[in-house]
């Protein structure tokens, strides 16, 4: 049941989702469309294309379980998650295959928020690698299914988010008021980070940098002012870097090529998840991009989630009680429309 709580409704924009039931999804397609396997001792792993991928642990919680997670949530004081797809699973597919699965994806989310109203609010998937096909998706997910945004990865295909192909999906993005989940993916450098788990510790928050400044420098915020971008992880090290950027916007030809005015001002047009793990960095966070730009994230059900999202923000001493309400709930409920 949502509770009423010091801070007001509390909602999570960073929880990923798996609906068994895609497994459903056209036969010829069975053997790529995400799914979990087992193995022979009864683990449970994501599945992509025949390669298990990460682990399902219970320790943590569940991918697909919804009571399981309905529990986990009212533990940790979320009351209403805004579920997403583990955007790894959209790339390397050719394009038909990839609006298949796309559209499967969001049927049972929408399927899965229907049940749960209260509860759930759907991001779509799209086949970002064919920019109209994922815009026609985004139209229906929004549309037909009720979503209420999408999220993308931090690359398309090898390509930064500034690519001009991108064009049409921006357009109908802003079209639909879409809420613009950006979750690290195809991470640059991996091949240097293989040990330590530094693929996740250093490469996601490297490659959501890398977006952050793409969609800056590369002019997408000054043709698409009205694009609602959300990052994943606290914008990775952006946020703590914006004086760098607008350095070299001073002093660099190259940082005037497509944006008229300085990166601080289209910094203004971006917001961040909670997750950071540090309680300074993120009073650091609200306090130096506004505390209407920041969004409460969990990154359920993965062990580099924040398990106790609610209490990380109510802990913060030098956050307000007004502005610890805009993080926890009011934020998201304004861009979600919600």
């Amino acid at each position: 049941m949502v509770q009423t709580r010091k801070f007001g409704k509390t909602i999570d924009v960073h929880a990923h989702y798996l609906n068994e039931k895609i497994e459903d999804v056209k036969k010829e397609y069975s053997d790529i469309v995400p799914h979990v396997v087992r193995d022979s001792a009864g683990h449970e792993f994501q599945s992509v294309k025949g390669r298990s991928l990460t682990p399902i642990s219970e320790q943590y919680g569940h991918i697909y379980n919804i009571e399981r997670r309905i529990r986990d949530m009212d533990d940790s004081g979320v009351d209403v998650q805004v579920i997403s797809v583990p955007p790894a699973y959209m790339s390397g597919f050719d394009h038909e295959s990839s609006r298949i699965i796309s559209m499967a994806q969001n049927d049972g989310i929408a399927e899965t928020v229907k049940a749960y109203p209260d509860r759930f609010v759907g991001l779509a998937t799209v086949p970002l690698q064919d920019p109209q096909a994922a815009a026609d998706e985004l139209n229906r997910a929004m549309k037909q299914l009720g979503m209420k945004g999408v999220e993308i990865g931090t690359s398309v295909d090898g390509k930064n988010l500034d690519s001009p192909e991108l064009w049409p999906f921006y357009s109908k993005a802003e079209e639909l008021n879409a809420f613009i989940f950006v979750h690290p993916i195809n991470v640059q450098g991996a091949e240097r980070m293989p040990k330590y788990h530094l693929g996740n510790l250093i490469g996601n928050p490297s490659a959501t940098s890398l977006a952050v400044a793409s969609l800056i420098f590369g002019g997408v915020l000054e043709k698409f002012p009205r694009l609602k971008f959300c990052f994943a992880h606290a914008g990775g090290f952006a946020p703590y870097q914006r004086g760098r950027f607008e350095h070299g916007y001073q002093v660099r030809p190259e940082c005037k090529e497509n944006i008229s005015k300085p990166p601080s001002e289209y910094f203004k047009l971006l917001y961040f998840d909670t997750i950071t793990h540090y309680g300074p960095a993120l009073t650091y966070l609200i306090k130096s991009v506004g505390s209407d730009h920041v969004l409460l994230g969990s990154d359920y059900p993965y062990d580099m989630a924040d398990f106790r999202p609610v209490s990380s923000v109510e802990s913060l001493g030098t956050v307000s009680s007004v502005e610890k309400r805009r993080v926890l709930g009011e934020n998201a409920a304004r861009l979600l429309d919600i």
